[in-house]
């Protein structure tokens, strides 16, 4: 009696699946993911596996699957891998990257070599056999070179050029040392970290045929262009078996394709963006979720198979596609710094500004993209400042505070909001006592800010908005906050950073002058031109350019604006205490730093409940 071969899939960790010795057979397409695809695939990772540049408790990245057979006459059996090399040829030479860069700090990680190199045992002789954890077979030049970055090898410049696939693993090589470069410098704590996170919470499903032929058949069925099946894809498929089982007409199948093809292209092709993420936050922002793990993508299809009834989404799948596709667009104006009719949100904007590529607000500008449009504008003011505050205290560290899962509870409420009085009430209840609970973490990291202990770009993001708000309220208008983050605008040290002798001598804390030279209350933006001439100088010498800058807020350090009597501009100078400081020390830094805070505290919306 004949059996029939299984199939086995298992849930794995990276780590895990590594564990493993895995060729990819000379049959299999070369190597053709470019730079683009692989930054893309680490940022998703990093942005995923972080909130605000600190790990999120619990998350994970899933990376679709992967098919596989094992080799029944080789010595050591490894797995045949099918399908999914560019992705986990991707993951092996990230591992190699961050072994590399450790080593550089003159750090090892006895991990992450095993990752990369193991010991198998020949199953004829039973000698140890030492080998790399991923071969190729498909190309001598590209084996080669990922042979050499495997063995910690200099690449040979004629080996680059020596076919596509080389040349692409190369660029690919590259575009991972930038990244981890410039995410973790020589920092190898947090890079340990990241590797850590990296190798136990990017998971995969790996699924095992028993022999080549049913490893192409599975490869086949699951996505004919080789592509992993992801939740996105099983949707695909749920939607499509439902569309035929309620449709008999081929029409209504034709239209699910052709809004399917619509819905893929916003996302993807357009934006670059992943579909299985906004997939999650469509759901978590329109339905209801269970949060205890803030629902990450590999729940999404069981989400959606438990819940199709009770949502219409079986009964009704192409309204649930012409749903997602009204959402996929408003989604990417979003991306862009825009409202849902295509204009400019300028907070939206700031967002991008502040926090670069993490969208976990997004959750709450779907739930809310149908108010009306200056109430939305409202709401995205008070995301931003929420944004900020978490940034800055650095909140979100704690492991009771988790975004993903306030955003989408918050949801729950904001999309039955439609009037103003509604809107006003929400933010009461949310916003407005998130701030209060805030508040004093506030105050004292604010009061701590150096320019060494955040991002260069968000003390720039910090300074300009804190200007803006000064001329906005004192002429009623001001500029974008673009003009004041542009490279014409530099950060200047009042107290000079590189001071001649003298400076320092004369400076009243001379032996602390470099951590008063770094607080926040000796900083001012200046246009360049000003800057540049008045440089190192002493502070009496840097009154004059002081005066001549356009900034209200650094004019102010150095005179009182009057005009006439009672006027709008003497009052705010009044209401805000911005102050003249005639002599620069300690106690002026110190006090300028108070002014800073209440000029803070406005900007960020803790004036409303005050």
């Amino acid at each position: 009696m004949s059996t029939v071969p299984k199939i086995e899939s298992s849930n794995l960790s990276i780590a895990d699946v590594f564990r493993e010795f895995y060729s990819v057979p000379d049959f299999q397409r070369e190597y053709v993911w470019q730079r683009s695809n692989v930054i893309k695939l680490i940022d998703d990772i990093f942005y995923e596996l972080y909130d605000h540049e600190q790990p999120t408790e619990n998350a994970e990245y899933f990376l679709g699957s992967i098919v596989v057979f094992r080799e029944q006459n080789s010595s050591n059996r490894k797995f045949q891998l099918i399908d999914g090399q560019q992705r986990l040829t991707t993951i092996y030479l990230i591992f190699c990257a961050i072994r590399d860069f450790l080593l550089k700090l003159g750090e090892k990680s006895q991990s992450l070599e095993y990752l990369i190199t193991g010991v198998a045992q020949d199953l004829r002789t039973g000698e140890d056999i030492h080998q790399h954890r991923l071969s190729l077979q498909y190309d001598s030049s590209g084996a080669k070179v990922l042979e050499a970055i495997a063995n910690g090898q200099k690449l040979d410049n004629f080996l680059k050029k020596a076919s596509s696939s080389a040349n692409n693993l190369f660029e690919a090589w590259e575009a991972i040392q930038d990244f981890l470069e410039n995410k973790f410098d020589e920092n190898t704590k947090e890079l340990k970290q990241f590797s850590s996170l990296f190798t136990n919470r990017v998971k995969l499903i790996r699924i095992e045929t028993p022999n080549l032929k049913n490893a192409l058949r599975v490869f086949e069925t699951i996505n004919e262009r080789g592509v992993g099946l992801t939740p996105i894809d099983l949707l695909k498929n749920y939607l499509f078996i439902n569309t035929s089982n309620n449709y008999e007409s081929k029409l209504n199948w034709q239209k699910l394709t052709q809004k399917w093809d619509q819905l893929i292209n916003n996302i993807y092709q357009q934006n670059q963006e992943s579909p299985m993420r906004f997939l999650r936050y469509y759901i978590m922002s329109h339905y209801e979720v269970d949060l205890h793990n803030s629902f990450p993508e590999e729940e999404i299809y069981d989400w959606i198979t438990e819940n199709g009834e009770k949502y219409y989404i079986k009964k009704e799948p192409l309204q649930f596609v012409e749903n997602l596709i009204s959402a996929s667009v408003h989604y990417c104006n979003f991306i862009q710094g825009k409202n849902i009719d295509g204009s400019d949100n300028i907070y939206l904007k700031n967002i991008q500004k502040l926090q670069g590529k993490i969208k976990q607000h997004f959750i709450l500008l779907l739930a809310g993209r149908f108010l009306e449009k200056d109430l939305f504008t409202h709401l995205c003011y008070h995301i931003e400042n929420l944004l900020f505050v978490y940034t800055i205290t650095r909140n979100t560290t704690r492991k009771d505070v988790n975004i993903i899962r306030i955003f989408s509870q918050w949801s729950k409420e904001l999309r039955n909001v439609k009037t103003k009085n509604e809107l006003e009430e929400f933010i009461q209840k949310t916003f407005h006592l998130q701030l209060q609970s805030l508040s004093d973490d506030f105050e004292l990291a604010f009061i701590k800010l150096t320019d060494s202990n955040i991002a260069k770009f968000r003390l720039r993001y910090i300074l300009a908005k804190i200007a803006q708000y000064v001329e906005e309220k004192a002429y009623d208008n001001c500029k974008d906050l673009s003009w004041y983050l542009d490279k014409s605008i530099h950060i200047e040290h009042i107290l000079p950073k590189s001071p001649t002798t003298e400076v320092r001598k004369n400076f009243d804390q001379s032996d602390d002058y470099n951590s008063y030279v770094k607080k926040i209350g000796n900083l001012t933006l200046l246009e360049k031109t000003i800057n540049s001439s008045i440089a190192d100088k002493v502070y009496e010498d840097k009154k004059t350019g002081y005066r001549e800058s356009q900034l209200l807020i650094t004019r102010s350090i150095v005179e009182k604006p009057n005009v006439g009597v009672n006027t709008q501009l003497n009052r705010i100078i009044s209401d805000l205490e911005l102050q003249v400081f005639n002599d620069w020390t300690s106690i002026s830094i110190n006090k300028r730093q108070e002014i800073l805070l209440k000029l803070a505290k406005k900007v960020w919306g803790f004036d409303h409940f005050i």
